[in-house]
Order: structure tokens, then C-alpha cells, then sequence
């Protein structure tokens, strides 16, 4: 039965074209030989002849340019350029073909171009006026719409919903700040007025849904239009993915998608110094340690985009290891990538590795860095954070790496916390270590948006499992910047300075956690406090109410590039590295306490929170 409705449908396409063919043939010769000459056809010798050769050409040339493939009711601009290229490829056969068999007799030349105006004029006219037809049987009875964004994105969803979405979304008016749009139309659907104009419109019609596209808008005009739309009570709220996203210009209903909060929280895209990134980058072997986190795989990512001739990516974990190694190769399938398992405090391997490669650049981003984990495992990050920075330093010295480039945080400054402290030392011996044969640089920053084990992820799973949403503090903020952005100012300031700086990355304003909580409710579609809960648990061992990116004695000076900035960093002990290695052989057989306690002594600006009731401090020196 589909068969026989395809081909019912195919020849009366077919039929139809053919029948404009030669009305179009016959109207060109009447306009031609003057409309009052009824008696023009007779005089035109093998009428019949050339009316067979115009429907044999038509009909094999409309067939070869798919005119039959097509779908009349949604027939577009790209339908009317095949016709356009169908009626002049046939009208140039049918010249050429009436000249070879002298059927040119009485025909104008004129009258052929006539023929091809009319022929497009015919057949187009058919398919649209077909079009026209079929949607003004569909009657909008979907849920009341207003589309953000009057530009290139919303006439495109526009034209999606129209042909697509008729029965689900009924767009009632469309909202843009460009003071010429208003009053203006746009397939038909009336530019109402600008987005603040959004909660008197409600007041007068009730509005389901809201769709936001404006794929080009900063985060500050998104949080603009959120806050606006949020006020739009039992309005489901939708956004088009960035430029970035929808770069081929393909715009529908399937790539609307809930807003987030990356899109509220991120900044305008950052301008890099390609040239000098690409001088450090391009045509040289690269490391990346802790290749399979968060920052580490993004760096890597930013690092590829550069060509450089070996990527090695180095992890301790075989399965983060190779997720970044399987997505790196599907991006940039010409690239050497390296994936090395190996643990970053094993001397002897790590040296044979940078030996082998004869690697150039080293990105450090391997570190243990949950805080309240590590203030209950500060063995580990003592080990990892101090020693296996100290290790990666030695050796990247003695294979003569050029840069090496340290990942390091917000939480190294005034410490109060055993990852804090660990990555401030290990700050310290990037510093003591740099010389002009091997650069050391510190990149510090502060929390990474939808980082692995990130406040973000967790509200996420938390409102998805109903509530509540834990937050440690009411008052407690932090500093936060993209995963991508993060990595390409790594970059940046790796490419800047002589050695021994500690770069300092611009993180915009602080961020309350509690608000945070309450935005990603609402982004959800839920309402704080009636849907779900939020819940104030208490700061956590280790945990700030703020984070700082410098310390009292620091300032910082401009770098270059307006979002880096270096900090002029407080003089190190000398015996810093000594130092370093003393507090990990001590701390192997102490508790995490004792080890707090230890790290205080080597470290004066650390202020150690001690927890009194883990088992093995309550005979411990250290407490009497």
C-alpha cells in the first residue's frame, strides 16, 4: 500500500510536469505570435514532433536532477534551484535538438527563453502552491511559544517548527533588543518588542514555552535572559548550543536543550597569542602528566589542536588513560599520541620515558586534589603532590626538557588544607628547580566547571535523586572558570616568562555556592525549597569560606595577555627541595594529624585543621 501511494504520488508529479511543459511550450509561442492569432499552432509545421521531443528531454532531464524525489509540502529554496537548473538544462537540449532536425520553423528563438521562464514560473508555482496548501490544513493547537532572538537562529527554528513541530509548539511572537525588529515579521510570527517586555507579554498570554536562540550571546546577556525568562512562572525554558556548536549552520528543534550552567557561568570566548603558543607547540614532543583528569585531558586536547610531532599522554590510571587516548584519536587520528601507564613517583621509569621521547615540553597536571579525601589520606598526597612533583621536576632537569609547566590551585595560597599545602610546596620546588636550561613554571587557578568530583556534578546527581542539594556553607564562594578555558590560559601562561614565576589566571567574580544551589534548581524546572531541598551540612575539614589567588605578600604584575597575570612571589627557603624530601620519609609512618602537624613546621603560612577524633591520634605526642 506505501508502494502503491509512492508511485501514485511520483506520476502525478510526473504527470503534472509534463503538462506544464507544454502549456508552457504552447504560452510562449501565443505570447510570441500575439495572443489574437487563434489560429498560430496550425500554421507551426510537426507540432506533434516537437511537443514529443520537449517531453522526452523534460522528462529524462527532471529525473536525472531528482525533481521526483522531493516532498512537495515541504518544498524550499533548495527545491527551486534544482527547478531553475532542470528547466535551463532542458530548454538548451531542446534548442539544440529543434536546430539538428530543423524543427526550428516558425518557432522564435524569444519564445524559448519565454518557455524557461515560464517552466520554472510552472512548476515551482505547482510544489509551493502545494505547500501552502498542506499547512494551512494543520491547525496550531500546540503549547503557547515565544522565540528569544529575531536573527538568522530564530528564522530558522521558525521555519523547523513550521514544518515539523506544528502540533506541539504554537509560536505566539518573537523577542529581540534591536529596536529596528519591532513590529516586524517573520514568516508570518510578529517581532513583539525587546526581551524585558517578556513578564508583561506573560501577563497577557500564557506561555508554555520559551526558546532562546541567540547562538552568538555572551553569558552575561544569557544570565540577562534567563533571570528574565525564570520570572515566567511554569515556562519551560530552552537555548541553542553556541557558535561553536552549531558551526554548520544547522538549526532545529532537536538541538534546543535545557540551559546550563556553563552557559551562565562562562566568560567571552579568550583571545590567545597563537603565534607564541604555536612557537612553544607545533613540530615538538609534548608530556602531559595526569592525561586522564579533567584539566589534563582538555590540556592535551589544546595541546593537539597545535600539531605538535608526539603527544605523550601519562596517567597512573589504565582506564582514564585510555577514554583520553580513544577521544584524541578520534579528534586527531594523523597524530602520534603516546599513552603511558606509569605512576609519576617512579624515578627510574619517569627518567627513561623523557629519554626515550626526547621531550620538549612537560604539562604537570597529575595531583591528588579532593580536599576533605586527602585531609583523611595525607599520606597520599604528601606522596603524590610533593614527591611525584619533585620526581617529574628531577627528571625532566636531567633529560633536559626545555618547560616545564605546573598545574597548581587557588587552595596553595594560606593554605588551610593538606592538598593546599602539598600543591604550595610543590610550587616550591618548581621554583627552586627553574633555570635557564629547564623553565619552571606555576599556573595557579581556582575551581573548573564540571570538573571530575566538582561541587557542579554533584548538585546534578543530587537533584536528580530528588533532594536535598548539601551545601557546607551559606556564605561559603569560590572562583570559577570552563574546563577549556582553564586549559587554553594553561597555555598561555606557559609559553610566558624566563622561569620560577607563579602565573596567577583571572577568574573573574567569585561565585556563592548557596546561590549556585538555587540556580541549578530552577534550571532543572523545579522550584528551591517546595521540589527540592537545600541543605546546610558545615564546612568540611580543610574547607574555606573563600578561596584566594594570592597571598598577602603577593602582588601580582600584567603579563601580555589581559587574563594572566604574574604574581611577584615571596622568596623560598633555600633548602626548600631538602625540606620538601624531609616531611615525605617523615610523614610515611604518622598519622594525618602528625603529618598536619609536620607540614605546619615546613610551611608557616599553612593553618592545619585537625580532626581529634581519628583512631591512632589519641596516644600521639603530638596531642599532649
Amino acid at each position: 500500500m506505501t508502494m502503491f501511494r509512492y508511485n501514485s504520488k511520483f506520476f502525478m508529479a510526473f504527470f503534472h510536469d509534463i503538462a506544464m511543459g507544454i502549456l508552457s511550450f504552447i504560452v510562449s509561442l501565443a505570447l510570441r505570435h500575439s495572443v489574437t492569432q487563434y489560429n498560430f499552432l496550425e500554421r507551426i509545421p510537426d507540432l506533434g514532433i516537437k511537443i514529443a521531443i520537449i517531453v522526452a528531454i523534460q522528462s529524462v532531464v527532471f529525473t536525472f536532477f531528482g525533481l521526483y524525489r522531493g516532498v512537495w509540502k515541504f518544498s524550499s529554496t533548495h527545491d527551486l534551484k534544482q527547478i531553475i537548473k532542470a528547466a535551463a538544462v532542458t530548454t538548451i537540449f531542446i534548442t539544440t535538438l529543434f536546430y539538428l532536425t530543423n524543427n526550428m520553423l516558425l518557432i522564435p528563438r524569444s519564445s524559448l527563453i519565454m518557455h524557461f521562464c515560464l517552466l520554472v514560473l510552472s512548476i515551482g508555482g505547482g510544489r509551493f502552491l502545494y505547500r501552502m496548501y498542506k499547512e494551512s490544513k494543520f491547525k496550531v493547537i500546540g503549547d503557547n511559544t515565544i522565540i528569544i532572538g529575531a536573527g538568522n537562529a530564530g528564522e530558522q527554528l521558525i521555519r523547523d517548527i513550521n514544518r515539523y513541530y506544528n502540533d506541539k509548539y504554537k509560536i505566539v511572537g518573537l523577542l529581540d533588543d534591536a529596536k529596528n525588529l519591532k513590529g516586524r515579521s517573520i514568516h508570518g510570527i510578529r517581532v513583539m518588542g525587546k526581551v524585558s517586555q517578556l513578564t508583561q507579554i506573560a501577563k497577557e498570554i500564557t506561555i508554555s514555552k520559551i526558546f532562546i536562540a541567540i547562538p552568538s550571546a555572551t553569558s552575561a546577556d544569557l544570565r540577562r535572559i534567563v533571570t528574565i525568562c525564570e520570572s515566567i512562572e511554569g515556562a519551560d525554558v530552552k537555548i541553542l548550543p553556541s557558535v561553536e556548536d552549531v558551526i554548520d549552520g544547522h538549526i532545529n528543534v532537536s538541538s534546543l536543550r535545557k540551559v546550563k550552567l556553563n552557559d551562565l557561568l562562562g566568560r567571552d570566548p579568550i583571545q590567545l597569542d597563537l603565534n607564541s603558543i604555536g612557537k612553544m607547540l607545533t613540530n615538538k614532543t609534548i608530556l602531559v602528566s595526569g592525561a586522564g583528569g579533567s584539566i589534563g585531558s582538555e590540556l592535551a586536547l589544546q595541546v593537539s589542536k597545535f600539531n605538535p610531532s608526539k603527544l605523550i599522554i601519562l596517567d597512573i590510571s589504565e582506564y582514564l588513560l585510555y577514554e583520553s587516548d580513544r577521544k584524541l584519536r578520534g579528534k586527531f587520528p594523523e597524530l602520534e599520541i603516546i599513552p603511558i601507564v606509569a605512576d609519576i613517583k617512579n624515578e627510574k621509569r619517569i627518567y627513561s620515558i623523557l629519554s626515550k621521547y626526547s621531550v620538549d615540553h612537560i604539562y604537570h597536571a597529575a595531583a591528588y586534589k579532593q580536599v576533605p579525601l586527602m585531609e583523611e589520606n595525607a599520606v597520599e598526597a604528601v606522596d603524590t603532590n610533593i614527591m611525584g612533583t619533585y620526581v617529574l621536576a628531577k627528571a625532566a632537569k636531567a633529560a633536559k626538557v626545555k618547560r616545564f609547566v605546573m598545574v597548581s590551585s587557588d587552595k596553595a595560597v594560606n593554605p588551610t588544607s593538606v592538598m593546599g599545602a602539598t600543591k604550595r610546596i610543590a610550587e616550591m620546588i618548581c621554583q627552586e628547580l627553574s633555570d635557564s636550561n629547564t623553565k619552571f613554571t606555576n599556573v595557579r587557578f581556582g575551581n573548573v566547571l564540571g570538573s571530575n568530583g566538582s561541587v557542579i556534578p554533584l548538585f546534578e546527581e543530587q537533584i536528580a535523586n530528588g533532594g536535598p542539594v548539601t551545601v557546607t556553607h551559606k556564605d561559603i564562594v569560590r572562583y570559577f572558570m570552563s574546563i577549556s578555558e582553564a586549559a587554553q590560559l594553561i597555555l598561555q601562561a606557559g609559553s610566558m616568562g624566563y622561569g620560577g614565576e607563579i602565573f596567577v589566571l583571572d577568574m573573574g567574580e567569585p561565585v556563592k555556592i548557596y546561590d549556585l544551589a538555587k540556580k541549578m534548581i530552577t534550571l532543572s524546572g523545579l522550584k528551591p525549597f517546595d521540589d527540592i531541598d537545600i541543605k546546610v551540612i558545615g564546612l568540611r575539614t580543610g574547607e574555606k569560606l573563600y578561596e584566594e589567588l594570592l597571598a598577602t605578600e603577593e602582588n601580582t604584575m600584567e603579563t601580555p595577555h589581559p587574563s594572566v597575570r604574574v604574581a611577584c612571589a615571596r622568596n623560598i627557603p633555600e633548602d626548600t627541595i631538602q625540606g620538601a624530601l624531609e616531611v615525605v620519609t617523615k610523614s610515611q609512618n604518622l598519622t594525618d594529624n602528625e603529618i598536619k602537624i609536620l607540614l605546619k613546621e615546613y610551611l608557616i603560612d599553612y593553618t592545619p585543621q585537625f580532626n581529634r577524633d581519628k583512631e591512632g591520634d589519641q596516644n600521639s605526642t603530638f596531642f599532649q
